[in-house]
């Protein structure tokens, strides 16, 4: 539930961009709100760079043990970067300069925002990786509830199916057609199948590869994936947790992202979310599954690659 919560903002901001698409007040609030929020980011980093640097910063971690263990220097500098970067992304030239790569159109506020929702994803990922590795040396780890589980995936479906234009530009079977949704068929299911081996096979051997050339590295993944998802390793858990991600992170980066973003920045965004897995060889795994689904969801469809996404997280739990 406070996942949830936590991604509603998210989701509000996402349709003002869609209402900016008609109106110049919900344009201008949107580019406000987003104005604000990366010059935050920025004075946050840059007083958290203050905090840590000369006297001022070994008076921080005298009187805060947990300062000192904690590298805020690093979080100082992402915040700095993420912010700027950010506000970057604003700027109508720099987003013609990308829309050379991406079909993106530089004065569109939805995309405008999907860009900017890109660049936190890859702020989120770097700055929370150093707390992840010190979890999973931790005995106590962290753990992640099925209600925090389904309230991720549901947030995620809320934002996929507005930031396409639900009840602002699109009805919901043009939303279906948009994300590229039909009704799971034999040749659906036919592909799931003949996907999910492929990708299993693939797991399996890059991860054999991986085990040889950095074994300490394989342990560090694999106790903070127990810690993290313990829980859902029954039967019942794997199908739970197969169909929550397979559903709402297609919807979001198949459905949603990967017709704009392209198939290798879809991918690439898809890795950054598993942040479970630190930056480690498991991240280009997780790329070349992402490669692997959107691939499913251009011949297929977007149903298909839900499916695979599915059969294949439940079938490695």
């Amino acid at each position: 539930m406070l996942t949830f919560l936590a991604l509603m903002p998210a989701v509000v901001l996402m349709l003002l961009a869609q209402l900016g698409r008609r109106y110049a007040w919900a344009r201008v609030l949107l580019y406000g709100v987003l104005v604000a929020a990366n010059t935050f980011l920025i004075l946050d980093g840059a007083l958290l760079l203050l905090a840590q640097s000369g006297s001022f910063g070994a008076l921080v971690n005298e009187l805060t043990p947990t300062a000192a263990a904690f590298p805020l220097r690093f979080l100082g500098r992402v915040l700095l970067i993420t912010g700027g970067v950010a506000l970057l992304l604003m700027v109508p030239w720099v987003r013609q300069g990308l829309a050379l790569f991406l079909r993106v159109r530089p004065r569109d506020p939805v995309h405008t925002l999907a860009l900017v929702y890109a660049c936190y994803l890859v702020g989120l990922t770097v700055g929370q990786a150093p707390l992840l590795r010190a979890l999973s040396g931790s005995a106590k780890g962290v753990t992640l509830p099925p209600s925090e589980l389904l309230g991720q995936a549901a947030a995620l479906v809320v934002l996929a199916v507005v930031g396409v234009g639900l009840g602002t530009e699109r009805s919901f079977a043009d939303v279906l057609r948009r994300l590229k949704l039909a009704w799971p068929g034999a040749r659906e299911v036919r592909v799931a199948v003949v996907a999910t081996v492929a990708l299993v096979l693939m797991q399996s051997l890059l991860g054999a590869a991986w085990m040889l050339v950095s074994p300490e590295s394989v342990k560090e993944i694999d106790t903070l994936t127990r810690s993290l998802l313990g829980q859902f390793f029954t039967p019942w858990g794997a199908v739970l947790l197969g169909l929550s991600a397979g559903i709402s992170e297609e919807l979001v980066f198949r459905g949603a992202l990967q017709p704009r973003f392209g198939l290798l920045l879809t991918s690439l965004l898809f890795a950054l979310v598993h942040t479970q897995y630190l930056f480690s060889f498991a991240l280009a795994i997780v790329f070349l599954l992402g490669l692997g689904l959107g691939i499913v969801r251009d011949r297929v469809n977007t149903t298909a690659s839900i499916l695979t996404h599915a059969l294949y997280n439940t079938v490695l739990v």
